[in-house]
């Protein structure tokens, strides 16, 4: 046995119709976008270096290292992640002399076979010029790139 079912129709208020897409207000809206995601990629790129270059200056002050070596580790990933993401950055932005010495820091720096023990007080110093490099990305990612005709 079947039994039929009828459907009822509801009243539904007819929809408005779509207005047409203005193509200056979609323009407008995919820029607003864009300098949206330039202003958080910056704003992040720049919490990257300080905290790489937080990290170096602390471990280097007054032979800090020495007394870090629990942390040692982290210290070295912290340094050699943060090398590793600016060299990425720069490699995006041209800035192929900053991709190299990034890169550099991160092979000098990494955790898993380290370089240089830093044991010792004099080797603060090369701590501190690893320093150099990041507090100069500050100032080039602020430089607009000239592009290539």
């Amino acid at each position: 046995m079947s039994t039929s079912v009828t459907l009822q129709r509801a009243d539904v208020p007819a929809l408005p119709l779509a207005t047409p897409l203005d193509e200056s207000v979609w323009q407008a809206w995919v820029l607003k976008g864009r300098a949206q995601d330039e202003r958080s990629r910056a704003a992040g790129m720049k919490a990257v270096t300080w905290i790489s270059l937080v990290t170096l200056l602390l471990a280097a002050a007054a032979g800090f290292w020495s007394h870090t070596t629990p942390y040692d580790a982290a210290i070295r990933s912290l340094i050699a992640a943060g090398g590793l993401v600016l060299m990425f950055q720069a490699f995006r932005t041209r800035h192929y002399a900053f991709a190299t010495v990034f890169g550099a820091l991160a092979l000098l720096y990494n955790p898993v076979a380290p370089v240089f023990s830093y044991s010792r007080q004099w080797q603060s110093a090369f701590v501190m010029a690893g320093a150099v490099p990041f507090i100069a990305s500050l100032t080039w990612r602020n430089a607009k790139l000239v592009p290539n005709v």
